[in-house]
């Protein structure tokens, strides 16, 4: 059989298959065409050694800022590709209505990774985030949003609001973009991502009026507005929404994730539904860094590796409706393939809040196959290119 690109003998680690172990991955075509204990004879034009790695399907970032050039803290979405394994990005709203069309057309049409995105209620995004987009709530704009998304389908996928009283304000004006933004995805049939801090509304308040399918991010930010209650437990409403289908995304970022908030969920049984970075211009470069680094952190938090991936894969797949198609390694699936180093040592990382904390585990990427083609680039050990063979296999 003669394939585009062979992955040989790495540890595939799948959980929409609950699969983990050493298997071969062949790709054609831009879709998965083999998974194989032993591909037997066959050709390729590029074959990788990927023995002592981890295989796993293409990294779905579910909170970052791609809007590079549009929006002040947004990212070039090609360079997160082979640096993080990331082979799909959902803008966590960075634009509205106002100024998707330019987004679409610069960024996302011309994007290495698949960018998918969520619309702002605020129909200019985070152009002016610093000066609190919703202050002034005639910036919400539900029919334009709705109009954005229905024009848009599979690229625009949802509704995006930062209730931080700063940003809706407080009382009843805080309550009305709030529930602005709800009527938008309801309008929309699409679900509502909620950025939480210090928010004029707590936690278990905003979920009365939340729906399976919607989520919460920067579940484990501290300060004022957070998802444990005064005995540092999960909110009973959180637990119960997470039980009915309303998701947990992490959105590490720059100033929402403390080590003691996920620790003390996280012994009381919580468990995020997605991991995601929240990268954007001041996060990158610390203390989030990149995808395989923020998973990191769940590893030593006590994640299995196996829960890490599929918050990581299949998880934010489900929360986007592709669950068929991407966050998986299933035959006739889309080929998005990260190749991860997992090295052991002793690794320090940093929370939002200057706290570092050691992990013995640390996940980087090595090669990053998106739709099809290797991505040139990777933070692990090959950042060049893998080793290839133009024909057969090593031996194991």
């Amino acid at each position: 059989m003669k394939y585009d690109i062979v992955l040989l003998g790495g540890e595939v680690v799948d959980p929409s298959q609950s699969l983990r172990g050493v298997r071969d991955v062949a790709i054609l075509d831009g879709q998965i065409a083999a998974l194989s204990a032993d591909l037997g004879v066959y050709e390729s034009d590029q074959v990788f050694d990927c023995r002592n790695q981890l295989v796993v399907p293409g990294l779905i970032d579910l909170h970052a800022h791609v809007y590079w050039g549009g929006v002040p803290i947004g990212l070039d979405p090609n360079l997160l590709c082979a640096a993080g394994g990331v082979t799909t990005i959902l803008d966590a709203g960075s634009a509205g209505c106002g100024n998707f069309p330019a987004f679409r057309r610069f960024i996302i049409d011309q994007s290495v990774p698949e960018i998918l995105a969520l619309i702002h209620v605020c129909r200019s995004g985070l152009v002016c985030a610093d000066l609190g987009e919703l202050v002034d709530p005639r910036h919400a704009d539900v029919k334009g949003t709705v109009a954005t998304i229905q024009r848009n389908e599979g690229v625009a996928v949802g509704v995006k609001i930062r209730a931080s009283e700063h940003i809706i304000g407080s009382g009843e004006t805080g309550w009305k973009n709030f529930r602005s933004a709800i009527k938008a995805a309801r309008e929309s049939g699409t679900w509502l991502m909620v950025h939480i801090g210090n928010s004029p509304m707590s936690v278990p308040e905003m979920l009365q009026e939340m729906e399976p399918g919607d989520c919460i991010t920067h579940c484990f930010r501290g300060g004022q507005t957070t998802i444990l209650d005064d005995q540092s437990r999960p909110f009973k409403e959180v637990m119960a929404s997470l039980e009915k289908g309303i998701l947990f995304d992490v959105g590490h970022g720059s100033g929402s994730f403390q080590w003691e908030i996920a620790e003390s969920a996280i012994n009381h049984g919580f468990r995020p539904t997605s991991i995601s970075t929240d990268l954007h211009t001041l996060s990158v470069c610390g203390p989030v860094f990149d995808m395989p680094t923020t998973m990191s952190k769940f590893l030593t938090l006590g994640l299995s590796l196996e829960e890490v991936m599929e918050m990581s894969t299949v998880n934010p797949a489900r929360a986007v409706g592709r669950a068929l198609d991407i966050g998986t390694l299933k035959v006739g699936s889309t080929a998005d393939v990260a190749v991860l180093t997992l090295e052991q040592g002793t690794f320090s990382y940093s929370d939002s809040y200057g706290s570092r904390r050691n992990g013995s585990q640390r996940l980087s990427s090595a090669l990053t196959v998106r739709g099809g083609s290797v991505v040139p680039g990777g933070s692990g050990e090959r950042q060049s290119m893998a080793k290839q063979w133009p024909l057969g296999r090593p031996s194991r």
